[in-house]
């Protein structure tokens, strides 16, 4: 988010039965919510009135500005912040997906870069009123807008920029999480749209007051504001093409915007007003008066974190507590986490297993004998697993940053994609001796391999298939999270990368019995295990894009199976057959047993290398180093929750149920007249939410909600 100059503002720097009523009036509004007795906001005070917020996809980063002040940033979702830089007019801020890389403007000044989240700067470019900034998930594509001035794009980083477009009043710029979808907004004018970097635009919709906009993180959703009189909220699915007003009801000076990586969760906030969410694309809003006269605001990619800048605090929601109720291991003083494995009370003969980048959703394939089995799908971090998918042989699994966009191979069939976290399937491609896959962090570029043929990419999240490179005994590959880096291993060959998406390989290192390999969000480290008894049996590590490669875990060969890192390659976890579970701190200098996990078979981590999951061999136990909260049926001693009436029809409305019981039944009641009653029942999922569809007109009923 930025400042406003010019026509805007200047701005200053329970029980067990749980009962919440509600009354729906004649003039029923598109939103009625019951709230709870907290509104789940929590107050930082990290010495700023910052005017603009970004943070990592996972939430655990975040980094702030102060026009006039500096850059603070915070590694543990809020709690404690650090200073960083100079006092100078900070106009404009963005994150990689990892929080590692960030760019900022200065109004009158230069572009500034850090590559460790923050603390460090390098100015770039010239001095320029500069007003806002855009990143790629990796970092390497930005997007700057000058105010008056043109759009300028960076595709190394920052290094160097190139100008694009007309001299206008730009507003605000947002990116795609490949970098290659951009849209930015003229004060006064319309919305720009590129498809291609910054290259060329298009304009679209109509001359307003535009002050910010937000992308989905295939840039297919967007959502903007305006400010003034009128100001509404506008909202579009075609990356840009056309637009629906939202908000009409809610005439606001918005200020910002910002979405899930889905483009489903969006949080919005106004000058002289509070902050407003959605969570279903901006069909219907809900208002929290915890916050007034927000600034910017900013969101993790999967819309439950939650962040927003006032005169004096910033303000966060959804961060753990302190200390940490789910499944974030202790870091130690050392900056290291003291890993505590937990076997899971659930079996599977799985090959592969994926993560989500926050570890909280999981895929996982069996393989075992001639029929194979099912694909398993948790969303509470392993607790609780639900079979998905036809009985296949399935070789490979990959998951898409969030967890929605779901790839799987089958060994000896097709490729099956999901877009709805594993509930529904699609056979993509041929019947192939499929071997491994790979995502891009949104799930739309993909990489598999085929033991005996070719490696194929997809650029349309799996709905066609391309041949790359040559027939090979292919055993693995990764990707960059923008999915244009990609690394493939082939046993008793060499190590293959690619720098445009799988267009081109090239030959690295030595012929060996490669059999997993590695990579960071940004492509730059990666990580090669071999499988064997022989005196190069050892995991290979490397710093510069497959470059070059050193030996490291050199103790003893060993049968390395697979191989994991975290989204800036400094953790890694390893399993070997007939061993046990490595994992590594320190980019792979040296490595720790988990002695009591044997025979590991697939590893996956969480972006942050805080949440390591292990499965094992021939029905073996499925291990986690995250905290697993055991659930409950029964309601806890203090409930808190709301429910929210949507309106469907003139004869249909939505009961949205959301609270902490988990599985637990409950009756909503309808009152009216104090004669006439209605009941409806339901029961909670896993995470505290349901949805009940009625089919009568609710107008002038009280609701009430009681957990059985």
């Amino acid at each position: 988010m930025i400042r406003q100059p010019g026509i805007f503002p200047l701005r200053r720097r329970g029980l067990s039965s749980f009962v919440v009523a509600v009354f729906l009036s004649t003039l029923l509004t598109p939103l009625v919510e019951a709230r709870a007795d907290d509104s789940g906001w929590v107050k930082r005070d990290p010495s700023c009135s910052c005017q603009g917020i970004a943070a990592s996809s996972d939430g655990s980063k975040i980094a702030g500005f102060v026009n006039g002040g500096k850059i603070v940033t915070s590694a543990d979702y809020g709690a404690t912040w650090i200073a960083h830089e100079s006092n100078r007019n900070w106009s404009g801020i963005a994150s990689s997906s990892n929080g590692t890389k960030l760019v900022a403007t200065v109004e009158g000044g230069q572009i500034y870069t850090s590559s460790d989240s923050g603390v460090t700067w390098t100015a770039r470019d010239s001095v320029r009123p500069w007003f806002g900034v855009s990143s790629s998930s990796d970092g390497t594509k930005l997007a700057a807008i000058v105010n008056p001035g043109q759009i300028y794009t960076s595709a190394d980083s920052g290094a160097s920029w190139t100008a694009h477009e007309t001299t206008r009043a730009w507003r605000a710029v947002t990116s795609s999480s490949d970098g290659t979808k951009l849209v930015a907004v003229v004060r006064d004018g319309q919305i720009y749209t590129s498809a291609d970097s910054g290259a060329t635009w298009i304009p679209r919709d109509s001359n307003r007051l535009w002050f910010w906009v937000a992308s989905s993180s295939d840039g297919t959703k967007l959502a903007a504001v305006v400010y003034g009189n009128p100001g509404n909220i506008y909202t579009s699915s075609d990356s840009g093409a056309t637009w629906t007003v939202r908000s009409s009801d809610l005439n606001k000076y918005w200020q910002g915007i910002a979405m899930s990586s889905d483009g489903s969760k969006l949080i919005a906030s106004a000058y002289m007003g509070t902050v407003y969410t959605s969570k279903d694309y901006g069909v219907t809003w809900t208002t929290d008066n915890t916050i007034q006269n927000s600034y910017g605001v900013a969101t993790s990619a999967d819309g439950s974190h939650l962040y927003a800048t006032s005169q004096s605090y910033i303000y966060t929601y959804g961060a753990p507590a302190a200390p940490s109720p789910t499944p974030t291991p202790t870091a130690s003083s050392s900056g290291t986490y003291n890993y505590a494995w937990t076997k899971l009370d659930f079996t599977c003969n799985c090959s592969s297993i994926a993560s989500s980048s926050d570890g909280s959703r999981l895929i996982a394939g069996d393989d075992f004998g001639s029929t194979g089995g099912h694909l398993y799908i948790s969303s509470n971090y392993g607790a609780t697993w639900t079979a998905r998918g036809p009985i296949q042989i399935w070789s490979a699994v990959a998951s898409s940053s969030d967890g929605t966009k779901l790839v799987a191979t089958v060994k000896e069939g097709q490729i099956y994609t999901s877009t709805d976290s594993g509930v529904t399937w699609t056979p993509r491609d041929s019947n192939r001796r499929w071997d491994s896959v790979a995502s891009s962090t949104d799930g739309s570029k993909l990489v598999a391999s085929v033991e005996g043929g070719w490696l194929y990419t997809s650029a349309d999240s799996g709905a066609t298939w391309t041949a790359r490179d040559s027939v090979r005994n292919w055993t693995s590959v990764a990707s960059s999270s923008d999915g244009s880096k990609l690394v493939a291993v082939s046993r008793a060959d060499q190590i293959f990368t690619s720098t445009n998406s799988g267009v081109t390989w090239t030959p690295r290192e030595t012929a060996r019995l490669w059999r997993s390999v590695a990579s960071s969000s940004d492509g730059s480290k990666l990580a090669a295990a071999v499988y064997g008894s022989s005196d190069s049996s050892f995991i290979y590590i490397s710093s510069d894009s497959g470059a070059t490669w050193t030996v490291t875990a050199n103790d003893a060969p060993r049968y390395w199976q697979a191989i994991a890192m975290s989204s800036d390659g400094s953790k890694l976890v390893a399993a070997s057959y007939m061993g046990t579970v490595y994992t590594s701190q320190n980019s792979g200098v040296t490595w720790t047993s988990a002695n009591s996990i044997q025979n590991g078979n697939a590893v996956t981590s969480s972006a942050d290398g805080s949440k390591l999951v292990v499965s094992g061999t021939l029905g073996a136990y499925i291990y986690t180093t995250a905290k697993i909260v055991k659930v409950s049926n029964n309601p806890p001693s203090k409930v808190r929750g709301s429910i929210t009436i949507q309106k469907l029809s003139a004869k249909s409305y939505s009961l949205i149920v959301t609270s902490n019981a988990l599985l637990s039944k409950f009756t909503i009641t309808a009152t009216k007249n104090k004669n006439k009653t209605l009941t409806f029942k339901g029961t909670t999922d896993s995470k505290g939410g349901a949805v009940v569809k009625v089919a009568v007109n609710l107008l002038g009923y009280s609701l009430s909600l009681k957990f059985n």
